[in-house]
């Protein structure tokens, strides 16, 4: 039997399973019970039974922000000029003050998972996450849950089919716990060649593909603007190999990467996230030669999580809001909106807001799937849904000249199309930020998806060094690094401070010659258009006017063009 109807008698029987299970519950009274923590795909899962009491997991518990309206207010003001609290962003210790988790629920919270048998791992200086180790038996203990194997998509994993409770005296302190289940990962919004021989070395099938310097052609991102004094950090898993930057930057006619550029390890010991991978390590790859192709002068600190877990990431991300390492993030990890828990995405979010409120920039790849982000479901991807987060989709561009085997470099801009794969929707998770209202945003209530793209079709796709060996590459995963060194640029052009979310400003060029109006191309169910669209959201930038006073700039548009896309 297959189908629908074995789905339904997968489900009354991990239903049944629950029911008959003894729970251990270390208090049996006076709990209350959370929400959003079990991931929507249990629903897919077919029960095992009961997992091994002494097998080992981590979870994240996400603590809750106290006055999140005041907090939204703040956000609001600090990017509108016509407020008194403009660009007056503040220090963490006023957050904490104003916004954050007190100390008396980060303690309770605290002793709660001490309590039932778990080793603490993280306290952040926030408070906004607690991480912690420990067994099944522990974790049952610790929310009310029974662990369960289970196998999904044909993998053998571990799940929670229930939502956990917590003691009374800490549940209203909760967003939710990361880490009962494993049924998803986090995963590179990256699409790559095999080996392919050195740039131009070769024609034909070896030409022709973009390089940094092309990219800076053809967006116009020639002013003397390099992010020198900024640094951009990349939160991701895995880590680059400095011969790669190396030969990389000496290939394209590069700086080296500033002084103070580097990796940090957010896990303990040796994790697997913090080393080379010779799979994996080409999404660091990209992230950190077109970061630094974008804005040269800026320095690059890679933050690797301890393992492409949801909850090892979202470590890594408080970490990186934590030590304030930099004004601009770019992230290209991601996961569909519809496969992760609201608790996740929530406790995320937290983070993402107060780095937001501090100064920090975070950009996201949107996913290379288009409209439906994951098992064909229309969905958009997080963390790029985030309205605290700028997602970056994809275009395919044509250039006015070159892209030939006789002359190899792109001339300039010609016009783009929105690229297939660029994710783009409606978010069922976040409500619509209140800068995502004007340029023909359409009517509705919950955050659309993405904000702005860059090129980012596979063909042409970019030239990357990873392990020793070129590979073309394309994805969003090449455009939200970019777009994090424009902000880069736009930094050290303000003064060397942050922007915080750019989301105001940018919606606030509309109209201008800031940005390449895509008016074609779809990704699935939506179409590109004047406007904003769910392809390619605002459009991708000249980066010169982009930095330019709005004042200056006229507006401008992308529209189909006759002439044979880059590479196509």
């Amino acid at each position: 039997m297959t189908g629908p109807v074995q789905r339904v008698l997968v489900l009354a029987s991990v239903v049944a399973a629950v029911g008959a299970a003894p729970v251990p519950r270390a208090w049996p009274q006076g709990r209350q019970a959370g929400a959003g923590s079990v991931s929507p795909l249990v629903a897919e899962a077919v029960d095992l039974g009961r997992a091994a009491s002494t097998a080992e997991h981590r979870v994240v518990v996400g603590l809750a922000l106290r006055d999140r309206d005041a907090l939204e207010a703040f956000l609001a003001d600090v990017q509108d000029p016509a407020s008194p609290r403009y660009a007056q962003f503040i220090t963490q210790e006023e957050f904490d003050a104003l916004y954050g988790p007190t100390e008396v629920a980060e303690a309770a919270v605290v002793s709660h998972l001490e309590r039932s048998g778990l080793r603490i791992t993280d306290r952040a200086p926030n408070r906004l996450i607690v991480g912690a180790r420990g067994s099944v038996a522990a974790i049952e203990r610790a929310f009310g849950v029974a662990i369960h194997d289970v196998s999904f998509r044909g993998a053998r994993h571990y799940a929670a089919l229930e939502e956990p409770t917590f003691p009374a005296d800490i549940a209203d302190a909760v967003v939710g716990v990361i880490g009962l289940d494993d049924l998803v990962e986090r995963q590179p919004r990256v699409r790559a060649s095999g080996p392919v021989p050195a740039p131009h070395a070769a024609l034909g099938s070896n030409c022709c593909h973009l390089s940094p310097n092309d990219l800076a052609t053809f967006y116009d991102n020639t002013t003397a603007y390099t992010g020198t004094g900024q640094t951009i950090v990349i939160a991701g898993a895995y880590a680059w190999m400095d011969s790669d930057n190396t030969t990389f930057n000496a290939q394209w006619g590069l700086p080296a990467l500033p002084a103070g550029s580097g990796q940090v390890c957010t896990g303990s010991g040796n994790p697997s996230g913090c080393r080379f991978n010779s799979q994996n390590s080409i999404e660091i790859a990209l992230d950190v030669e077109y970061a630094h192709g974008s804005a040269r002068g800026a320095r690059i600190l890679n933050y690797m999580a301890a393992s492409t877990s949801l909850a090892d990431f979202t470590v890594a991300y408080n970490r990186i809001v934590s030590d304030n390492p930099g004004h601009v993030v770019s992230t290209s990890w991601g996961v569909c909106e519809a496969g992760v828990s609201t608790a996740t995405q929530h406790t995320d979010d937290n983070i993402f807001a107060n780095g937001n409120a501090k100064g920090q920039s975070w950009f996201a790849a949107s996913g290379d799937n288009g409209s439906r982000d994951c098992s064909n479901v229309l969905t958009v991807d997080n963390p790029a849904n985030s309205p605290h987060v700028t997602g970056v989709g994809g275009t395919t561009p044509t250039c006015s000249a070159g892209m030939t085997p006789s002359s190899p470099a792109c001339a300039g801009y010609r016009s783009e199309t929105g690229w297939s794969g660029s994710g783009g929707g409606v978010s069922q998770v976040f409500a619509r930020p209140a800068f995502q209202t004007a340029c023909r945003v359409p009517a509705g209530t919950q955050r659309l998806v993405p904000d702005v793209a860059l090129a980012a079709n596979p063909s042409p796709g970019n030239y990357v060094r990873k392990g020793g060996f070129w590979y073309i590459v394309g994805g969003t995963s090449v455009a939200a690094p970019q777009w994090a060194g424009f902000v880069a640029l736009l930094n050290q052009k303000l003064g060397g401070s942050g922007v915080g979310n750019p989301g105001a400003r940018l919606y606030g060029l509309c109209g201008t010659s800031a940005f390449h109006d895509v008016t074609s191309g779809e990704n699935g169910d939506y179409m590109a258009g004047a406007g904003f669209d769910m392809v390619t959201g605002l459009g991708t930038p000249e980066v010169k006017n982009f930095l330019a006073p709005p004042s200056t700039t006229t507006t401008t548009s992308s529209t189909t063009s006759t002439t044979k896309p880059c590479g196509g």
